[in-house]
């Protein structure tokens, strides 16, 4: 019966990842995870125990059991994001929000590797490669455009009838190979101690972005005034290292890791921040004065209200990603036996980033060489995650259950608790792992598609729900 419902789950659920809209400058990392650390709280440093475990943690390739494993590993996330607008009703002491976007993104990536161990003597070497997405450049938005229209009393019309849909894509996978090798004493006399070493290989491709506003009927009313393009734009890798340690007894495990920094590129390695909401710009308003290109903040609706000249929509092709180093601890606490058992762990992670990228900020709409510059290290900042998780295990039935507290790398953002959980059931050489979490953020920020003349009293509230659903397959030989 267990098989058949994971078998379900992993063929039907899995369907769905997501993608919030700022992931083309700060990623996701939604890769290089397995079900059982993700269902513990995201404790993917202490608890991984798949292939991934070249990027995550190599040290620990020294302590596992299997002679070879592969494993295959189906990762699903569902972002649900609403907009909305502040209402209030004719006398002005009722306010509210009114959604007047909703977009569902849906998704589905896969990663699969190999490991294996060897031991010589009490000496045990371990390895892994595996291969699958670090971050994803895919989003979608799309938004409903309705006009108004009036009718005589006593005839059945629709009063907003829909004008047109104004539309936002991105597409895109970054991809990462990594090769971790790891070496041990495992010694019933001994403390068993590891030392374990990862190369990680983030690999070029192409991001495509599509911007376009459709029209239908005659009525041009509430549409922006937007090129309508489709461009692709090539990006270029890196690589980078990953070490850690383990010091480990009969019940307690301490681990220490660090993780190099990269940066993900294209062509123009630059790109736009609102100086009213300190957020990335994608989408430009820009006017044309005597064959002079002037940029216009869209985070102030008053200077799109106020300007004369007619404007027009263009999308920044400026892209850069960087992966922050990182610095790991974490320690894991098991009491019982292999059938009935209790797991605490914890572990706690420092993202520090390089000052790299160029971020051109607009405080006003002069010629576009005013812009000011601002560096990537006061525009980002350094954050941490702390991640918690608890497993039960008895017999063949498994329960995890985590929590994960993460800051938020752009300053103006709010840190974000992630709530997680999971299961496992064994069948032999085969091991059926599930994990699931739920998020939420909410975060202000201006009209993606803004119309000349319609003025807003404040920025729109964006909710982002995140769902996630991760199941990994293992067959030990």
């Amino acid at each position: 019966m267990f098989y058949k419902i994971s078998a379900i789950l992993i063929l039907s659920l899995n369907l769905l990842i997501g993608q919030s809209y700022f992931n083309s400058i700060i990623g996701n990392e939604i890769g290089f995870q397995s079900a059982r650390s993700f269902g513990l709280g995201q404790t993917h440093f202490m608890n991984t125990n798949n292939s991934a475990l070249a990027l995550r943690n190599p040290a620990k390739l020294a302590f596992i059991d299997e002679k070879m494993q592969l494993d295959f590993s189906l990762s699903g996330f569902s972002v649900a994001e609403r907009r909305s607008l502040n209402l209030q009703d004719y006398f002005g002491d009722f306010l509210t929000e009114g959604d007047y976007v909703l977009n569902n993104n849906f998704d589905l990536y896969n990663q699969f590797g190999i490991l294996g161990s060897i031991e010589i003597l009490f000496i045990k070497f371990g390895f892994a490669l595996s291969h699958g997405p670090w971050s994803s450049l895919d989003y979608h938005y799309e938004e409903e455009i309705r006009g108004s229209a009036s009718y005589d009393d006593g005839i059945i019309g629709i009063r907003d009838p829909i004008v047109g849909y104004h539309i936002l894509e991105h597409s895109g996978q970054i991809d990462l190979t990594s090769f971790g090798f790891a070496t041990g004493i495992n010694n019933t006399f001994m403390d068993n101690i590891s030392l374990g070493f990862g190369v990680n290989f983030l690999h070029d491709g192409k991001r495509t972005y599509n911007m376009r506003v459709i029209q239908i009927g005659e009525s041009s009313e509430n549409l922006s005034p937007t090129y309508n393009e489709s461009i692709d734009s090539d990006y270029l890798g890196d690589s980078f290292f990953s070490i850690s340690a383990i010091l480990k007894k009969s019940s307690f495990e301490l681990s220490l890791g660090y993780e190099h920094g990269a940066e993900i590129t294209s062509d123009n390695n630059y790109f736009y921040s609102s100086s009213y909401s300190g957020l990335p710009i994608y989408i430009l308003p820009v006017i044309e004065n005597n064959g002079n290109e002037s940029i216009i903040d869209p985070s102030n609706a008053e200077d799109i209200y106020e300007i004369q000249n007619t404007f027009t929509l263009d999308h920044s092709n400026g892209f850069n990603i960087q992966k922050p180093k990182k610095i790991k601890i974490g320690f894991n606490h098991k009491e019982g036996s292999k059938s009935n058992s209790r797991l605490f762990t914890l572990e706690f992670i420092k993202n520090q980033f390089n000052e790299s990228a160029s971020i051109y900020s607009i405080q006003d709409f002069e010629e576009i060489d005013n812009v000011s510059i601002i560096s990537t290290d006061s525009y980002f900042q350094d954050f941490h995650n702390i991640n918690l998780g608890i497993e039960f295990s008895k017999y063949n039935k498994v329960f995890r259950m985590g929590i994960s507290y993460k800051e938020p790398s752009l300053q103006i953002l709010s840190p974000v608790t992630t709530l997680s959980f999971g299961t496992s059931r064994e069948f032999k050489k085969l091991v059926f792992d599930l994990g699931a979490s739920y998020s939420y953020q909410k975060y202000k920020y201006h009209d993606l598609f803004p119309v000349q003349g319609d003025i807003r009293p404040d920025f729109d509230t964006v909710h982002e729900s995140n769902w996630s659903l991760i199941s990994t397959v293992s067959y030990t030989f």
